[in-house]
């Protein structure tokens, strides 16, 4: 079997970090929630939302995360 090597692009990265939105009345129309830039977001935070995202990819794809070693189940 023969292998093709692909250049792949990397992930993108947001400029923005949502909030989640409140839920408003229908006749008032769509209502953007908030938004924080990357700068405004404290290392604590972005470390964390980072890992979620991680997490949350490798458990999407179905893999075992290799810096883990085992899958998370939670």
């Amino acid at each position: 079997m023969s292998k093709v090597e692909v250049e792949l692009q990397p992930m993108r990265i947001p400029n923005f970090i949502l909030g989640v939105a409140k839920p408003g009345r229908k006749q008032d129309g769509f209502r953007e929630g908030p938004k924080w830039s990357l700068s405004e977001i404290s290392e604590e935070t972005l470390s964390e939302l980072c890992n979620q995202f991680r997490k949350d990819v490798f458990e999407k794809a179905g893999k075992v995360d290799p810096q883990k070693g085992e899958r998370d189940e939670n």
